[in-house]
This record gives structure tokens, sequence and C-alpha cells, in this order.
């Protein structure tokens, strides 16, 4: 299988990898799709127009902190 990161995709890995939290690119992707949903949840369609608010808005948050970040944070509780 053959995959196509785009530019916008590559730089929100980069960003990942520029934490230190993370060793490889492979990691950051393993991790992000472990963070998907099983099954579509009704709140998925909200946070998805939260993470484009906040990429359209220029939200800040702490430095290295993403809306997707939060987002993943909160699955795990």
């Amino acid at each position: 299988m053959t995959v196509e990161i785009k530019p916008e995709q590559l730089a929100i890995i980069q960003q990942h990898l520029a934490t230190g939290l993370f060793q490889s690119a492979d990691e950051v992707v393993a991790t992000a799709l472990a963070n998907l949903p099983q099954n579509h949840h009704p709140n998925l369609d909200a946070v998805a127009r939260m993470i484009a608010f906040s990429r359209n808005h220029s939200v800040r948050l702490a430095p290295g902190e993403t809306v997707e970040n939060l987002v993943a944070e909160g699955h795990r509780y």
C-alpha cells in the first residue's frame, strides 16, 4: 500500500517529532491511528470543526501543544 502524505500533514508529523515524544514518523502515524475512534462518534464532527477553527484562526496554546494533542489526551480519560 502506498500512502501519500500532504505537506500540511508532514508538517504535523514533524511538529510531533520535534517534541521528542516520538522517535520516528512511523511512531507518530501509528499513535495517530491508534487514537482513531473505532466507531463513528457523535462528537467526531465537533472535534473536526474545533481543529479546523483552531488552524483557521491561529488559536494560541502552550508551546508545543496542539488541539489534536488535547483531543487525544481527552480520549485517555
